[in-house]
């Protein structure tokens, strides 16, 4: 049985979706979506961020670096948010990167990658890759080689963050340490029959939602069974150690099962946490959720013992 703090998690998310659909002004609909996503975590005061944060130009991409006592100037996390390429804000994002930070020990680097409708795919996975080569060489100090370095993500980032690993070791670049994607969407297409299973269970996604998103970013229908966009069709050989968390009431769930499969079966050093009764992107709602705290306990762990 889950925690009490998540009934009012899933009270939480249930009204933020009727917020999206407060105003049916169609020419303020993008407008008002992204602003409503940046209060996704807010189910309760205690969810804010923990950590210091400093605006930097990783490479040309607006990004916040987001540190807190214990975080290592050298042991870095690149981290890409949610929000199926079309909204979700770093704004929105720094309790989750705050409190990521403070549980691993880690500096977390939070990217504004270019959005939906304004810049289809390719285009985040492009920033990410400019980020992310930009990080192995520099921290929330300044100019200073990495030591360790890391991609994690949520939702549309949780599949960026694979997508842009397997971009990274396509071109023989320098690969992360270790790989940490959150409840991903690793398929662009709605065809899971998760998506039908947890349909009254899961309070946010929906099938319909999913597949209006990969409209967005992927107007041609031919992109969204590329590796960078829907990262199960992608070869893991020689991938990275790789750590997927996601809850059983997600229409997500299959997609974390699948792509867990994918790396396996071809030699990736994969771990797969089902975390059960928890909501989509149930983290960043630490550290009221007794779980989400659990969970990046678990992130940390693997971390260490990918180091």
């Amino acid at each position: 049985m889950s925690s009490k703090e998540n009934k009012k998690v899933i009270d939480h998310m249930n009204q933020t979706v009727s917020r999206f659909y407060s105003i049916e002004d169609e020419r303020l609909g993008m407008k008002h979506f992204r602003y409503v996503m940046d209060d996704y975590f807010s189910a309760d005061e205690s969810i804010k961020c923990c950590g210091s944060v400093k605006p930097v130009s990783a490479d040309g991409v607006y990004a916040l670096w987001v540190t807190t006592e214990n975080s290592d100037p050298k042991k870095r996390i690149l981290y890409l948010h949610g929000g199926g390429y079309v909204i979700g804000s770093i704004r929105g994002y720094l309790p989750l990167a705050s409190h990521l930070a403070n549980a691993t020990g880690a500096s977390v680097l939070l990217i504004d990658y270019s959005l939906s409708p304004e810049s289809i795919f390719p285009s985040a996975v492009n920033d990410a890759k400019l980020a992310y080569n930009w990080m192995l060489n520099n921290g929330p100090e300044g100019e200073e080689e990495k030591e360790k370095v890391y991609i994690s993500g949520d939702s549309a980032g949780g599949g960026l963050s694979v997508a842009t690993t397997l971009a990274i070791k396509d071109e023989n670049g320098i690969l992360p340490n270790a790989v940490l994607p959150i409840s991903p969407w690793a398929e662009m297409d709605p065809v899971s029959q998760s998506y039908d299973d947890n349909k009254d269970l899961d309070p946010f996604v929906s099938k319909d939602g999913i597949a209006w998103f990969a409209s967005v970013y992927t107007p041609e229908e031919g992109d969204r069974k590329n590796p960078y966009a829907s990262p199960i069709y992608g070869n893991f050989n020689n991938f990275p150690p790789m750590l997927i968390q996601v809850g059983t009431r997600e229409v997500l769930l299959d997609d974390s099962k699948k792509l867990a499969n994918k790396a396996e079966s071809a030699g990736c050093n994969v771990k797969l946490e089902v975390w059960d009764d928890m909501v989509h992107i149930f983290q960043g709602f630490a550290p009221f959720l007794p779980e989400a705290n659990d969970a990046l306990k678990s992130m940390s762990k693997f971390i260490d013992d990918n180091s």
